[in-house]
């Protein structure tokens, strides 16, 4: 589907996007986000308030970035958020990659802002490329549908306690219109050289897998990944409307006789929602699975530990967690 940037699309958004709400917009300084910028202040969209992280990766460009976010915030009447991390630090401190360290910095910034502002809606610069990315990465992550159906343009996510409202109003968009929208507006914008590096995997898959892939089927996929993303979530939606439905959940925990009743997809799809739930951390695959087994099995003793010092029970037709000790 091809959308592009016009009053169509704008007119679209105010009908769940509505205009006269404050949001924090999350600008970087490149292409996309100040293209999201220009368009929300076109569609009418006044009370905004610009969210900057400097990762303080690239010396001077990302100073530059900074530079440029300020400016347009001033030009436009507008406050502007900014804080500098040392995301590199951060990353080596934690064990992670750079790229889940920019991220987890990036939100948890955002949820400071809205904390002082009042304002928990957050707009993104996502676009189709991105969730085609995200789509193919999940995948060979061996995610189910939930992961396989991607981002939403409308989604929740709890960050450092705050519970933020996220818009991805572009995730419909192709790059190149994109691309045509900031031509013809004649928007600035930084390029981010490191989006051109090997050193993050969603720069492996956009510049190495995708083009691979292309070749080998000869055409372009990215529409048929987002096909693909689009049945995953509505098969996703309707297991989620029907898990209330099921009547498995008791005060102590899950009802086993009505566990052993349910199709596999619905039975893990209860455990794991009831694993996060009650604050079981790293729940996957491998987790649910082994807590169906006790679900399943007849035999004794039926324990499993599970990680965060958390233990599942069966007992009595029940299945129950033990927390971990304090």
């Amino acid at each position: 589907m091809r959308t592009d940037l016009n009053e169509r699309l704008a007119t679209e958004l105010r009908e769940w996007m509505p205009v006269g709400q404050r949001y924090l917009v999350a600008l970087s300084g490149g292409r996309d986000s100040m293209a999201l910028m220009h368009f929300l202040n076109v569609a009418g969209y006044r009370d905004l308030v610009l969210c900057h992280v400097n990762h303080c990766l690239r010396g001077e460009e990302s100073d530059g970035d900074e530079v440029l976010v300020k400016e347009t915030g001033e030009a436009m009447g507008l406050r502007v958020f900014s804080t500098r991390i040392g995301v590199k630090a951060i990353a080596e401190k934690r064990k992670l990659s750079i790229e889940t360290a920019a991220r987890e910095v990036r939100y948890s910034w955002f949820s400071e802002v809205a904390r002082k502002e009042k304002c928990c809606r957050v707009v993104t610069a996502h676009h189709s490329e991105d969730q085609v990315e995200t789509v193919l990465i999940n995948f060979f992550r061996g995610s189910g549908s939930r992961g396989i159906s991607g981002m939403k343009c409308h989604s929740h996510r709890d960050v450092d306690g705050v519970e933020l409202e996220l818009f991805r109003p572009l995730l419909a968009v192709e790059r190149e219109r994109i691309d045509k929208y900031v031509e013809v507006n004649g928007i600035a914008f930084r390029e981010d050289s490191s989006n051109a590096e090997a050193f993050a995997l969603r720069n492996r898959v956009r510049h190495r897998l995708l083009p691979e892939v292309e070749s080998i089927f000869g055409r372009n996929v990215r529409g048929a990944v987002l096909r693909a993303a689009e049945l995953s979530r509505r098969d996703e939606a309707w297991m989620q409307a029907n898990l209330d439905n099921l009547s498995v959940k008791m005060s102590k925990g899950l009802d086993v006789k009505r566990l052993r009743e349910l199709p596999e997809a619905l039975r893990d799809r209860c455990i794991m929602g009831w694993l996060r739930e009650s604050g079981v951390p790293n729940c996957g695959f491998d987790e649910v699975s082994r807590v169906s087994e006790v679900a399943m099995s007849m035999d004794r003793p039926a324990k499993l530990s599970l990680p965060g010092d958390f233990h599942v029970r069966r007992r009595e037709g029940v299945l129950f967690l033990e927390g971990p000790q304090p």
